[in-house]
């Protein structure tokens, strides 16, 4: 073994959320203590990526870095511009390709599962995702990606498993999640006011469609008028309804179908924060020493203190192999989360 501090949430990744002074604020989700951590000592273990396997010494490290270094540049794109129009589709991959990885490489994935197995035979599971984390990453890549920012004073945090998801349609349902799954919603936060929303493609579909269909009502609606006329089947208040869909979809509409951010509500925000802080392993990291959401969500469900709990089973999908645990995509066999 190298004896060297290796990390599962890179450090470029954490210096987003630093403070002027280069450091992190930390949340110990077990004691609730606060401290300020430089990023080289956050998310990270003396030889986290490195496992004997077979009576041999095989490192990840330098291949987790490759990914993180070709995904960081694109990363830090998406940040400067506030918006993913510009991504080529090999920058989509590497991003893809990142996230893929960041979903299994965290200590909350290997303490969460339900029978605690050896580093040893936890290595072999690795080598295994590892091997399979590209089969599938492009399941990543082909869903719409939605850049949220904060205009408030709020801020996002980013908690030591960062790649987190949920049911759109029913959040409390945190069984069997995976970017593979229709109606699973993916998040990563970037810095304390920016953030990947990744809704499922199917979701997608219907928000864009929705709103082109109601822009085509409207136009038709409008066209009659200008006639004299009345569009079958249409009065005032389907005029009115159509005029309160655009208005409320143009912006999702508009960031859906041509990559500008959206400006992220409270309840946006409190929701992120909500899965970075009970999907957390250990701690959670911010720019601000303010931890007042997370405190009160663990004072209210203590269960949240605890990694997710996962378990593996058989794969059902022919040709590849994928995982789902709990609120976290990673692939190998299908794996179902479910917290205590």
């Amino acid at each position: 073994m190298s004896n060297e501090n290796q990390h599962w949430v890179p450090k470029f990744l954490i210096r987003n959320f630093a403070d002027a002074d280069g450091r992190v604020f930390c949340l110990d989700i077990h004691t609730d203590k606060i401290s300020k951590l430089p990023p080289k000592r956050a998310a990270s273990g003396i030889d986290f990526n490195e496992f004997l396997i077979d009576g041999e010494t095989i490192s990840f490290e330098n291949d987790l870095e490759k990914i993180e270094t070709q995904a960081a540049p694109v990363l830090k794109q998406i940040l400067r511009s506030c918006s993913v129009a510009g991504l080529t589709g090999e920058k989509r991959k590497r991003v893809a390709r990142f996230m893929a990885a960041q979903s299994f490489r965290t200590e909350a994935f290997y303490r969460g599962m339900d029978l605690q197995v050896s580093r040893e035979q936890f290595g072999h599971i690795f080598a295994q995702l590892w091997r399979s984390a590209f089969l599938v990453s492009d399941e990543v890549e082909r869903r719409k990606w939605v850049v949220m920012t904060i205009k408030t004073d709020d801020v996002f945090y980013l908690g030591d498993n960062p790649v987190v998801l949920q049911r759109t349609e029913n959040p409390s349902d945190g069984v069997g999640l995976g970017f593979d799954i229709e109606g699973v919603e993916a998040f990563l936060p970037l810095s304390p006011k920016c953030a990947l929303w990744m809704p499922c493609t199917s979701t997608s579909e219907q928000l864009i469609s929705g709103y082109e269909n109601a822009l085509s009502m409207h136009r038709q609606i409008r066209s009659a008028a200008l006639t004299g006329s009345t569009l079958p089947g249409t009065n005032s208040d389907t005029l009115h309804l159509t005029q309160r869909v655009l208005r409320n979809a143009f912006d999702l509409y508009e960031a859906l179908t041509k990559g500008i951010a959206i400006n992220a509500i409270s309840e946006n925000i409190e929701n992120l924060n909500y899965l970075e802080s009970s999907w957390a392993h250990s701690a959670i990291y911010s720019n601000r020493g303010d931890f007042s959401f997370a405190r009160r969500m663990f004072q209210k469900s203590p269960q949240y203190r605890e990694s997710p709990r996962t378990s593996l089973g058989i794969a059902n999908t022919p040709g590849t192999i994928a995982a789902y645990l709990g609120a976290n995509w990673v692939p190998i066999d299908r794996v179902t989360g479910r917290r205590k």
